[in-house]
This record gives structure tokens, sequence and C-alpha cells, in this order.
């Protein structure tokens, strides 16, 4: 068990707990050398024993260090400890989740909602940049940051099961029969398999967290994740305020298209569309997206538009299918 005044690796010393979830621990520490402050990250003992879970953890570090921008957690060293297993350092972060915002304070005025997300899109476009998908955007996973000028700066945390586009499925992490992410943020595909994805179902998550972040709640509910999948593949997303800035709905709507082709084809035509709802930083904010894009030459996914909507009965079947497999629950009769 980890204690304050313990010392990591033989350079770090523990100065506090930060947060303890179901599978890890972050404790803030000091590089006994350079006299920096970090936050070190580990995995609990039980953690360590369940499938995956170690190659998802260090899948975490070897993603978040690939990547460079001020706007993703930075990841600064990696290793295993004898007694406490495998642990990544970390940049130490000043500031709540967007998670934590939304309960402290309701929904955000829309320009600034609209701030977060583009800051959000930036950190996001890095990884699609890179052949990366998240597949856990949520507002826990957005940290924002305050400077002592009081601007605000989004990064996004937790890389720890996202996954190339095309990876090849003798190397593929997840398995159609696991269910990987975050129900309320998962787009229907991804409730179907959290393999068969791509950043489309990214696109998705930030409209889900776009939709909250204005209205204070989310577009699907159900009393348990079976209901709640079920809702997020067959119907459509709880209806907005009337209040809303005009179109603004509209842009919201497209990201929770049920089908992939009919969604913004990437985070450039998101960050386009939301930049007139913004701050007065948000139209750079959509420029970064795009130009982000541009430079690793991110070709535009396939339009592949169904000919028609499959029956009810039809998805229904699907996702019964899918939640049975992945043993969450059986949906019942009444739904």
């Amino acid at each position: 068990m980890l204690r304050v005044g313990d010392e990591l690796a033989g350079k770090y010393r523990v100065e506090r707990v930060l947060g303890s979830g179901g599978m890890a621990i972050v404790v803030a520490a000091t590089h006994l050398q350079l006299q920096q402050r970090v936050a070190i990250k580990l995995l609990h003992a039980e953690a360590m024993t369940e499938p995956g879970a170690v190659e998802r953890f260090l899948r975490e570090a070897r993603v978040s260090a690939s990547l460079r921008g001020q706007h993703v957690c930075r990841v600064f060293d990696v290793g295993v400890l004898p007694e406490h297993g495998p642990y990544i350092v970390m940049e130490l972060l000043d500031g709540r989740d967007l998670a934590t915002a939304l309960a402290d304070r309701g929904a955000l005025p829309v320009p600034l909602a609209v701030d977060h997300v583009l800051q959000a899109c930036l950190g996001v476009a890095e990884a699609h940049a890179n052949g990366l998908v998240h597949r856990d955007l949520k507002p826990a996973n957005l940290f924002v940051v305050r400077h002592r000028d009081g601007s605000e700066l989004v990064k996004v945390l937790d890389f720890g099961i996202a996954k190339p586009q095309h990876e090849p499925p003798d190397q593929a992490l997840t398995r159609t029969s696991m269910v990987l992410g975050s129900p309320a943020y998962m787009s229907p595909e991804q409730v179907r398999s959290s393999r068969d994805v791509d950043t489309r179902t990214d696109i998705w998550s930030l409209g889900v967290i776009l939709y909250e972040l204005v209205t204070g709640r989310r577009p699907f509910d159900g009393d348990t994740a079976a209901q709640l999948s079920f809702h997020v593949v067959i119907d459509p997303p709880a209806p907005l305020p009337p209040v809303l800035p005009p179109g603004f709905d509209a842009v919201i709507a497209r990201c929770l298209e049920k089908e992939p082709a009919a969604r913004y084809q990437d985070l450039a035509q998101l960050a386009r569309a939301l930049a007139p709802y913004g701050t007065i930083a948000s139209r750079a904010l959509a420029d970064a997206v795009a130009r982000t894009l541009d430079r690793a030459g991110q070709q535009p996914l396939p339009v592949h538009l169904p000919p028609q909507k499959p029956p009810r009965w039809a998805l229904v079947a699907s996702v019964a299918a899918v939640l049975v497999v992945a043993g969450l629950a059986t949906i019942v009769a009444s739904l």
C-alpha cells in the first residue's frame, strides 16, 4: 500500500493521493533529483489480474508519450515496480475535469462549452492524425487547467483503450465480445463492437459531451447499461431546449447520427461547424484542428450511406445480441 513519503523507482517521493478509482490510483510526487512535481498512475493489485488490464495501461503510456500537443496530458516516464507493478509518470495538472465542473455548476454557456470542446478536438485531432481512435471521450477525461491569467486550457486524458484505425485482427487488443468504453458516450457502432470503429466514433462522443455541457443532462439515459445501450442504438436523442442559438441543435444532431457516414466525417468539419457559436478564440482553434489533420495528410473517410434505414426489429435484435454476448444484461421484454 502506498504511503506519503514512500520512494518509487528510487527517484520519486509520494506527496499525496490525487484520486483512486476501480482500476488505478494517481498520486502527486516529486522527482528527487530534478525537484519536479509530477503525477504517477499505478494499477491496483486486483486490477492487474483482469485480462488485458496491464496491456491497456501500458498502451495508454505509449500512446500518450507519442502525442506532444498542449491539449494532451504529457507522459514523461513508464516502468514496473516490483512491489506495485506498472506505473506511468505524467505531468501534474492543476484544475478539475469537466465532469466535476458540471456537477458543481451545472450547464455551461454555449460559447464556453464550444471553446472547451474545440480544445478537446485539437487534442483528439493529434491522435487521429497519428491513426488513433480514442474510444473513451467523456467529461471525466477532459481536464481543465486554469492559468494565472484566468485562461483555461483543456487537456485530453486516458488513452488506455485507444486503438489504431487499421489494426490487424491478430494484434487487436479488444475482441468483439468485450465492451470497452463508457456506455453513455459510446456510439451505436461501438456498442455493437468496440473493435470495429473509426474516428467517427469519437465525433459521436464529442456530440454527447457538447449536449451535456449545454444542458446539464445526457441525450440518452437508462436505468441499466443494457437499457442505455438500447436507447443509444435505437432511439433519437432527447430534444434540446429551444433557447439554444439557431442552428446549434443541428450541429449536435449531426454528431449524433446513428450512421457514421451521416456524421461529420472528420474533426475539421465539426470544428468549422462549431466555431461560429464559440468564443473569440474559437475560429483559431478550428483552424488549428484543420492544420493538425492536414499535416498528417489524413484522407477523408469514404461515405456510403445505407440505401434505407434498417427496420426497428433488426436493430433491436442487433443490440440484444451484443449485450448478451458482452454479459451486460438481458433486455427486458418491456423495451
